[in-house]
């Protein structure tokens, strides 16, 4: 079968990160024996810079083609939706004009994903032309989460104040000819909106390193360590300000922090400071990454419930690589670590929370290796790339060769 799958934001081959949900996806499908064309934003979603990328390549058994997009510099505003809308007609237009001009075959199914919203209808015309499926795979509740944008006394009317968003989720879910989700939450949101098919669940799985003896650093310093955006909507300030309260006071405690976004400049300004117990390594390629994993107890996952965000990509490379976890999410990430033992919850915002979560992990090290055993065997369990994107794959084979009613 051809499969196009449409994700502007997960890193690319070639470009050092480490692979994401539609990397590892189009992976799978192409060791399954399809043609996969991954369409992409030759503008780089996390270092707001242009891809150097070439805007047709082949990779790992798959080719990735870049579309023209605006560049935007923050993850909230007027320009990066203008560039969502831009994004979905150019890549409209260049589809038709590759299958026209013979340089791809139509396909036999579209995987887009939700965000941007704009992709469903786009890919509900080329199916109208083309007669191929269309899949909605939801990664992050869009616009709910644009709710988190208005002052806390509008927020209340946020479903008003988005009223036409609202309207074009909804006609995605219920148009698709499938609908796939990340989380629970999020397919019961589809369902909620009047999805008629019926959403299947394939969590962000990750690539899980050897398992390896842990130590929890019985007698040395505590390492925690955050990977990912640092946005203003991110409970980052609490984090970094805990850490350095609790070192000011003589607990053996240190951060390494590794991403980029709005909030880098303030992290790294107190990360050079003579004494810092911060360490901060910008946006830094997978094996840094991994390597930066594998030296630290304790994964922090510091966002606010309110955001919508249900399982982030960071718990499963946190689970992946043996790390309890410091959790400010409530929710489906609270339950899986409730369930697997493999972390403690603290207040999103309240700084005592986040440094009485800390000391309970500097406290009994025999807890967090308790944890971090519960943690590697929820990745097992829940977060195997080599489990979650076959079967994935294996279910949009299925969903092409319905037959249509």
């Amino acid at each position: 079968m051809i499969f196009w799958i449409n994700n502007p934001f997960d890193p690319l081959p070639g470009e050092g990160g480490r692979p994401l949900r539609y990397w590892l996806l189009c992976r799978a499908l192409a060791a399954a024996g399809h043609e996969v064309v991954w369409w992409s934003s030759d503008f780089h979603h996390v270092r707001k810079t242009c891809r150097s990328l070439e805007p047709v390549s082949a990779s790992e058994g798959f080719q990735v083609r870049l579309v023209p997009t605006l560049p935007y510099g923050s993850n909230v505003g007027w320009r990066r939706w203008r560039s969502h809308l831009r994004y979905a007609s150019e890549w409209e237009r260049l589809a038709r004009e590759a299958v026209a001009r013979a340089e791809l075959p139509p396909p036999d199914g579209i995987v887009v994903s939700m965000p941007p919203l704009g992709l469903y209808d786009a890919a509900s015309r080329l199916r109208d032309a083309w007669g191929s499926r269309v899949v909605v795979d939801i990664q992050d509740a869009w616009p709910e989460t644009f709710g988190q944008l208005l002052p806390h006394w509008l927020r209340g009317l946020g479903q008003a104040a988005f009223f036409r968003l609202h309207a074009r989720a909804a006609r995605a879910y219920r148009g698709a000819d499938g609908v796939s989700a990340v989380c629970g939450r999020y397919a019961q949101l589809a369902q909620a909106r009047g999805c008629l098919a019926e959403p299947k669940v394939f969590r962000l799985g990750c690539p899980l390193p050897d398992a390896a003896e842990r130590s929890d650093g019985r007698g040395t310093t505590l390492r925690l360590c955050y990977i990912g955006n640092l946005g203003t909507s991110y409970d980052i300030r609490t984090m970094v300000e805990g850490v350095c309260s609790l070192a000011a006071e003589g607990w053996p405690v240190t951060l390494d922090v590794a991403g980029d976004g709005p909030q880098r400049a303030w992290v790294s300004a107190l990360a050079s400071r003579a004494g810092s117990p911060l360490k901060f390594h910008g946006y830094v390629d997978d094996t840094r990454l991994q390597s930066c994993l594998r030296a630290c107890h304790v994964g922090v996952v510091p966002m606010f419930s309110a955001m919508w965000v249900a399982v982030p990509n960071k718990v499963a490379d946190y689970a992946a690589a043996g790390l309890a976890m410091i959790n400010g999410l409530t929710g489906e990430t609270g339950e899986l670590l409730r369930r697997y033992d493999a972390g403690t919850g603290y207040e999103a915002g309240n700084l005592e929370s986040f440094k009485q979560a800390v000391r309970v992990y500097a406290e009994d090290r025999g807890l967090l290796a308790r944890h971090q055993n519960g943690a590697r065997r929820m990745a097992e369990e829940q977060f195997d790339a080599e489990k979650v994107y076959p079967e994935m794959a294996c279910w949009l084979m299925e969903e092409m060769a319905r037959p249509k009613t």
